[in-house]
């Protein structure tokens, strides 16, 4: 009996007569990242930010989703370089020729300098699994005067859009795991444009989804000595040729800093929250009241899912600071 073909979902297929046409790798490219979910069993991630960015974020219900190319991380962007090259090469070394091997060439010819072209549509809003931590709280904390929001990780369907995607993943410090998700994506690509006969058409659609698959291997790439943060981003980017126009703002150094207000839950739900923590060097009394009173206008309900218990940081690092 002969073995049965895998069929490629209807958007890859050869067009029948042999014609080839235009690809649609964006989509392909949408939906391998949007199947991406994090493998862990954390039901909380924690948010470091200024008392003024947590009013902001009760009040308005969204993140700030900030463009990738603004952030304070942009060496990041190098770590996985190397990596990606590595993938490609070998990749190319398995298609000696059609379309895969075109393709393959001129994404080597071009990455990593056309890159950033690739992610300036890439915002992201960062999380951590680690609750309390004092090198936090001095980094993203405001030094011990901000505050830590415990967002609950609800199974529950993500607000739709059709300008945007949005997708949660843990950021992965190891090199060897990063080479191996790279090598599956890249391969999964491939498979698909070897059905299709070489053209301009299928080439720049082709390099495009690899120049978009290793932005997002760069974005979720950081270095071994950053583990401690144990980071979780909230990665959102444009779907193609949508025109999502992002926000703009002053960053306290005057600097130019692109972003998008994002909800984390459909249908204009609140924020589930598990904890409000209070730094530890701050008025704890006050900040209480004040959180207290936001909440209820926002409309949360003490013994919802949404409603937090409202705690101080034991963090003694920062308690005598002034």
């Amino acid at each position: 009996m002969p073995k049965s073909r895998k069929r490629l979902p209807r958007r890859a297929r050869r067009p029948s007569g042999g014609q080839s046409r235009e690809l649609q790798i964006a989509e392909f490219f949408e939906q391998t990242v949007a199947r991406h979910k994090v493998n862990s069993p954390h039901r909380v991630l924690y948010h470091y930010t200024t008392y003024s960015g947590a009013l902001n974020i009760l009040s308005s219900q969204e993140f700030w989703s900030t463009a990738h190319d603004c952030t304070n991380d942009e060496a990041e962007l190098a770590s996985a370089h190397s990596i990606v090259t590595e993938v490609a090469q070998v990749c190319r070394q398995r298609y000696q020729m059609g379309t895969p091997a075109e393709v393959l060439d001129a994404f080597l010819a071009t990455y990593p300098g056309s890159m950033m072209a690739q992610m300036r549509t890439t915002y992201l809003s960062c999380f951590s699994l680690a609750r309390d931590d004092e090198n936090q709280w001095r980094v993203y904390g405001d030094g011990g005067r901000g505050i830590c929001l415990g967002i609950r990780v609800l199974e529950e369907p993500p607000p739709k859009s059709r300008q945007i995607i949005s997708i949660r993943t843990e950021v992965e410090y190891s090199e060897s795991a990063l080479r191996e998700w790279l090598a599956a994506e890249f391969e999964k690509i491939c498979l698909v444009l070897a059905r299709f006969q070489p053209s301009c058409n299928n080439c720049e659609a082709g390099v495009s989804a690899l120049h978009r698959i290793a932005a997002f291997a760069s974005i979720r790439a950081k270095r071994e000595n950053f583990r401690s943060e144990q980071e979780v981003r909230h990665i959102t980017f444009s779907r193609r040729k949508s025109g999502v126009v992002p926000k703009e703002r002053l960053s306290a150094a005057g600097k130019v800093v692109r972003y998008l207000p994002v909800s984390l839950r459909a249908d204009g739900k609140l924020i589930a929250l598990d904890e409000i923590i209070i730094g530890a060097n701050q008025d704890a009394a006050e900040a209480r009241e004040q959180l207290e009173n936001l909440l209820a206008a926002k409309g949360y309900t003490v013994g919802s899912i949404e409603y937090p218990r409202i705690t101080v940081s034991s963090t003694s690092a920062f308690s005598s600071q002034s």
